[in-house]
């Protein structure tokens, strides 16, 4: 299993429209793509505007293949033309277990 952690600070006054569009456009997306989506979570303490999402893969094929087809989807290029504007700072970071064998909690929906 690996992990995709995805930070970025949203430009000030966008909160409501991006979670407007994520909610609407780009979840459903996700769930589309079968994707093990964890969660979107914003900072209510600490950077204003911070985002962090997580993702759960089986491996980093699995992540390699998926994140090609998910990134190749014309709705998505379409979410990209409202939502890239008002994101910077963005950071993708893969995580594997430090434990390997460990048993792992997976926070499947």
């Amino acid at each position: 299993m690996v992990l995709l952690k995805i930070s970025y600070h949203l430009r000030a006054h966008h909160v409501a429209e991006y979670d407007r569009v994520f909610a609407e456009r780009t979840l459903p997306l996700i769930r589309e793509h079968g994707f093990r989506f964890w969660g979107i979570w914003r900072t209510i303490v600490g950077d204003a505007q911070e985002y962090l999402e997580l993702w759960e893969f089986d491996s980093i094929v699995d992540f390699d293949e998926s994140w090609k087809r998910l990134m190749a989807d014309p709705q998505l290029k379409s979410i990209f033309e409202i939502t890239g504007p008002m994101v910077e700072n963005e950071n993708l970071s893969l995580f594997e277990p430090s434990l390997p064998g460990e048993t792992v909690i997976s926070m499947r929906r």
